[in-house]
Formats: C-alpha cells, structure tokens, sequence
C-alpha cells in the first residue's frame, strides 16, 4: 500500500510539472510604413490619353504557307479598345528565313489587314484581350532585369511579341497671328 501511495504522489507531481502555464512572449513592436516593401507592380499599364504601346510578332521561317494564313500580327495596347492588325494573304505564299545582318522581304502580292478591336485588361503579369466577356487572347509578360517590357509571350501558342517603337502623335504647328 505504501508503494502504490508513493507510485500515485510521483505520477501526480510529474502530470503537474508538464500542465504547467509557460510564460508567453510579447508580440514584437509593428513594422514602420517607412521600413515595409510593397510588392512590386507591373511597369506595363494602360492609361488614358497615352500613346499605344506596340507589339509585333512576324514568322521568321522558310516555309510555304496556304492562303489566308496569318504570318504577322501588330498588337496595339491602349486604354478602351486594343485594336490587333492581322496580316495575311489571298494567294499561296513562300516565306524566307530573315538571318541577323541580313534584310530580306517578302513579296507577297495581295496582302489583307484584318482589323479587330478588344477590351484589354493587365492583371498579375498577364495582358488578357477580350470581346463580349469572351477571352480572346492571353499573352504573358516577361520583363527584363530593370523590369523593362522584354517581350509579350502568347500563353497557348508560344509566340513572342516584341515592342517596336510607337510613333510620337502629331503636333499641330504653331499659329501665326496676324496684328
């Protein structure tokens, strides 16, 4: 009886020992506004009354291609509609390969421009081209390392957009007042 007394007083001071409260550590002081980084937003956006920012994707490839097959397409990225100019042609056409230092055109002698105007939208790195809620084009953007517009990636096809340079709009000469 005695050891069963004794067995029971040391399991009591041991559960005891292990539900004891420990002390809990105040919470560290809020980080100033001054300190906190924010996370990096994309360097590509649309705003009004901006200039379009231009995007070109052209088939650089020997190859024969059928009629109607577009072989460069011309994204115009702005506020409101995004107008995208497809290129095309009626008759059978051979494309060749343009090599770097090389300038080489093809002839192509009835060329059409399919004209189509989107709703464009920027979101998490990805331009999404739509027409009546319907999601027409995906294109992903990848930056450069001084975050930089690099190129515009079509996310089902692979194609690469690559910014051209858009032309400044024209300013109207100044007046001449007659006295």
């Amino acid at each position: 009886m005695k050891h069963l007394f004794l067995f029971s007083v040391l399991i009591t001071c041991a559960l005891n020992s292990f539900s004891q409260k420990k002390k809990s550590r105040p919470l560290p002081p809020p980080v100033p506004e001054s300190k906190m980084v924010l996370p990096s937003q994309d360097t590509l956006s649309l705003t009004e009354y901006s200039s379009p920012l231009l995007f070109q994707w052209e088939m650089n490839a020997d190859t024969a291609l059928k009629s109607g097959t577009v072989f460069k397409e011309l994204i115009k990225l702005k506020a409101g509609e995004t107008e995208v100019n497809s290129f095309y042609s009626t008759e059978p056409v051979t494309l060749k390969k343009v090599k770097a230092g090389t300038t080489s055109e093809a002839k192509i002698p009835k060329m059409i421009t399919g004209i189509n105007y989107y709703d464009a939208s920027i979101s998490k790195g990805i331009v999404t081209l739509a027409e009546r809620g319907r999601t027409v084009l995906s294109l992903k953007v990848v930056y450069d390392k001084n975050k930089q517009v690099r190129y515009l990636k079509n996310i089902k096809n692979g194609a690469l957009y690559r910014p051209i340079p858009s032309d400044p709009p024209p300013v109207a000469a100044p007046r001449q007042y007659d006295k």
